[in-house]
This record gives C-alpha cells, structure tokens and sequence, in this order.
C-alpha cells in the first residue's frame, strides 16, 4: 500500500533482502536472549522466526493464550533447532501480568538481552467518542502503558551484565505521522504516539552503548488485527512479513545504532540510510525522524 514516506528511500522493499538477512554474521545474536512481545502469530511471530535465524540463544514468545503459543514454539524450535523457544502467557494491558513475567525471569534466571514490543491493541474505525473513553483507556493500557512496565523492568534487570548492551526494538505504525490514517484509526493512532513517544523520551535519557532503542513502522502486514479491522488477504497488495522480521534483527544490532531513539520504516533501504544525504542529516539534526509538532 503506497504510503506518504514510500519515496524517503529510492529504494523501497517489501520483501526481505539482503542486508538484513539474519543470517549475515555481522546480525547474528548468537548468545543472546530475546522477548518478542505478542509474538504468536502475524509480524510478532515473523520477529520471533528471525531472530532464531539469527541464531539467538533463546526467544521468548508471548501472549494471552497457550494453544496459539505452543503451536509457535513448535513450529520455530522445527525451523531453527539451535535456537531455544520458549513461550510465556502475558497479558501485556495488565500492569501485574507484566510485573510477574520478569519476576519469572529473575526466578530463572533468564537475563533478556533484546527486547522486541511488538504486542499492541487495534480499534475498528470510528471516532474516539464513538469508541468511549473506556476503549480509549483500554488501547492506552496496552500501547503505551505497558511499554513505561516493559522498558522499566528490562533496563533494570538486577542480574544482568552492565557492561553487555542491550537493545530495544519498538514496533509502531504509521498512523502517528500519517494524518490520514490516524483520522480513520484516532484513538490507534493517540495511543501508538504515545507509546512512541515514551520511548523516543527513555532514549534521550541513556547512550545506545548501554541501551540501544529505535522504533519502526513494520509495513502492510496481513495480520489478525487487519482482519478483524475488516480487511482480507485481496483489500491491499500486502508486505511481505518477513520484512519486518528480518528489519527488527538488523534494528538490534550495532549496525542500526544512528538511529537510536528515531523511527523509520521498515521499508526504507538500509544502505541508503546509513549513507549520503539521509546519513548527513541524521548525524546532523537530534529531532530528525522524531515524533513532535511540524511547523513550529
């Protein structure tokens, strides 16, 4: 689906390519652990998936139903046998929930070395006082609310290895810079801002050598939350999801690390972002490719 920053890149994709391949070594994850949030199915099971092609050490999946999980898990564990799944019920809205996942970890002791938010709540279309504030206060529990619990509780793991960096990955959308979009999806597009906000605010606060964090629109997905917002597998010209799931691997690593605390697309070329022009102004500008008011 053609989209307002489709010409950011001349070089746009909607398949994987080669530059994020998980399997270049420069990608590879090897030893670490990685929590994908709401990664059952769609672009976080996709992230899950390539991160065990990256050859991580373990990837935890979650979600708020073990059937779908532990048909993941096998699923992966078949795909990328080196690799550790382990699924987790989570229900990412309840502050609790999430306090008592790293409690898990810390009883485990399972220190999370990458963390993918990728969980996230979808409205149908209307107007945010047709939907009620309580629909409003619920999206807001899941897309912004429990990133401030995630990033918390991630950075501050007491057993983890200070010297080690680790990386944050924030999966938003475009419906927080493009208007038209948001106008059809108002209170997705307030709630995924914010989220995107708050952690673009957590990175002004820590060098990405100590935690690295970057957001990214994950592209035209055909996912569960599309359908159940009305689409079907011939409304759009979909992405392939292994774009985003592949893009998420090289957002982890230290090749991404310019754009620590900036949001992009996963269908922009890495090459050319990292290079000339784009490269130019992102080492040059601290608010480019940031979320904030345009025009003033």
């Amino acid at each position: 689906m053609p989209g307002i920053a489709d010409n950011f890149t001349t070089v746009v994709h909607r398949e994987p390519y080669a530059a994020i391949s998980p399997s270049r070594p420069q990608l590879s994850q090897k030893g670490k652990v990685v929590l994908v949030t709401g990664s059952s199915g769609g672009i976080g099971f996709a992230i899950a998936r390539a991160f065990g092609k990256a050859s991580a050490a373990k990837v935890i999946l979650t979600g708020r139903h073990q059937g779908p999980l532990d048909t993941a898990v096998a699923t992966l564990s078949k795909e990328s046998p080196q690799t550790t799944f382990i699924a987790r019920l989570n229900d990412a809205s309840n502050t609790t929930s999430v306090e008592d996942l790293w409690e898990q970890f810390y009883t485990e002791g399972l220190v999370v070395d990458v963390l993918v938010l990728n969980v996230a709540r979808v409205q149908p279309a209307g107007t945010i006082l047709e939907i009620g504030y309580k629909e409003v206060v619920a999206d807001l529990a899941t897309n912004a609310n429990s990133i401030a619990a995630f990033v918390h509780l991630f950075y501050h793991q007491s057993k983890r290895d200070t010297s080690k960096k680790l990386s944050l990955v924030n999966i938003s959308t475009k419906a927080i810079h493009d208007f038209e979009v948001a106008a059809t999806f108002p209170n997705y597009s307030a709630s995924k801002s914010a989220g995107t906000i708050l952690v673009q605010q957590i990175a002004k606060s820590v060098s990405p050598d100590d935690l690295q964090i970057i957001s990214f629109y994950p592209g035209s997905i055909f996912t569960g939350a599309a359908q159940k917002a009305g689409y079907t597998r011939t409304t759009l010209n979909w992405d392939n999801e292994d774009l985003p799931g592949h893009y998420a691997v090289w957002a982890a690593s230290d090749e991404a690390q310019f754009l620590h605390g900036r949001f992009t697309w996963a269908a922009w070329d890495v090459d050319e972002i990292s290079s000339g022009k784009i490269r130019e102004r992102i080492d040059g500008d601290v608010n480019y490719l940031k979320v904030g008011v345009t025009g003033l």
